[in-house]
């Protein structure tokens, strides 16, 4: 797979960084419900644990955030506090038009260069006194790098 000159600069400015490569992200009025900032994380190196963040907004208050994440020949911890999810970093609510993030370390256990699939789901209610659980499903790319030990 080819990709264009630009796009490689920026995923190697960012895996040198260490912080996720930032695609343009929508009007964050036109937002509705929850999504990710980017769907791009910070690239790792395969077989070492590595904690990345997934940015999220919403133009809508949302209360109750888990995110849960999958993807194959990826091993996924949460932080200790929250076991089997991930949360914001510093409540489990999200205000309309604000940005936080949620945590996940991942090792990844492929030998090469390869843009790995993730599926994150973000479970949440709307904050009412009847709040109803919803939950969506988002596609982010984990990029992983050829090993600089190798």
């Amino acid at each position: 797979m080819r990709i264009p000159r630009q796009l490689a600069a920026c995923l190697l400015a960012a895996a040198v960084a260490g912080g996720a490569a930032v695609a343009p992200a929508p009007a964050l009025a036109s937002v509705n419900g929850p999504e990710p900032v980017t769907t791009w994380l910070a690239a790792v190196e395969p077989g070492e644990p590595a904690w990345v963040n997934v940015f999220w907004t919403t133009g809508r208050k949302i209360c109750d955030v888990r995110v849960t994440v999958r993807a194959p020949k990826v091993d996924v911890r949460y932080p200790s506090n929250t076991g089997d999810h991930s949360s914001f970093s510093q409540t489990t609510d999200l205000r309309s038009q604000r940005v936080d993030h949620t945590a996940i370390q991942v090792t990844a256990r492929h030998r090469k260069r390869v843009f790995v699939p993730l599926a994150a789901t973000i479970t949440y209610t709307d904050c009412g006194r009847k709040a109803v659980e919803q939950a969506e499903t988002f596609r982010l790319t984990l990029p992983v790098l050829k090993s600089r030990t190798h």
